[in-house]
C-alpha cells in the first residue's frame, strides 16, 4: 500500500513545486543576485511566498517565507561566511516562538521568546542563564 502512494505523493510535490516561480528583483554591482523573490500564481494573482537576499559574494544573507503577504514560518539569517546569525519564527506577520541569535563562531548566545509579536522572555546564553 505504501509503495503505491509514493508515486502519487512524488507527483503531487512535483506539481505543486512547478507553480512556484522566482525572479531576480535586484543585482549587486558585480552582477550577482541580491534579492530573489518567489511567487505562486500567475499575473496579478501572483503572491510572494518566499524571499532570499544574498551578499555580494553570493552567500545567502537571509531567507524567509510569506503567507497572505505577511512573514510566516522560519526565517534564517547568516553571516557573510555562511555561519548562522539568527533564526526567527513568524505567524501571520508577528514574531512567535523562539528566536535564537548566534555569535560569529556559530554558538547560540541569546534566546528570545515571543508570543504573538510580544517579547516575553530573554535568555542570555553567554552568561549561563
Amino acid at each position: 500500500m505504501k509503495r503505491n502512494l509514493l508515486p502519487w505523493v512524488a507527483g503531487l510535490v512535483l506539481v505543486s513545486g512547478c507553480s512556484t516561480r522566482h525572479y531576480v528583483a535586484s543585482k549587486h554591482p558585480n552582477g550577482k543576485p541580491e534579492v530573489v523573490i518567489y511567487t505562486q500564481g500567475k499575473g496579478e494573482q501572483a503572491v510572494k511566498v518566499m524571499e532570499k537576499v544574498y551578499y555580494p559574494n553570493g552567500q545567502l544573507d537571509y531567507v524567509g517565507r510569506f503567507k497572505d503577504g505577511r512573514e510566516n514560518g522560519e526565517w534564517m539569517y547568516y553571516y557573510e561566511d555562511g555561519t548562522p546569525k539568527y533564526k526567527e519564527n513568524w505567524v501571520d506577520g508577528l514574531e512567535d516562538g523562539l528566536q535564537i541569535e548566534y555569535a560569529p563562531d556559530g554558538q547560540p548566545y541569546l534566546e528570545k521568546y515571543y508570543e504573538k509579536g510580544r517579547l516575553v522572555r530573554t535568555v542570555d546564553k553567554s552568561k549561563g542563564e
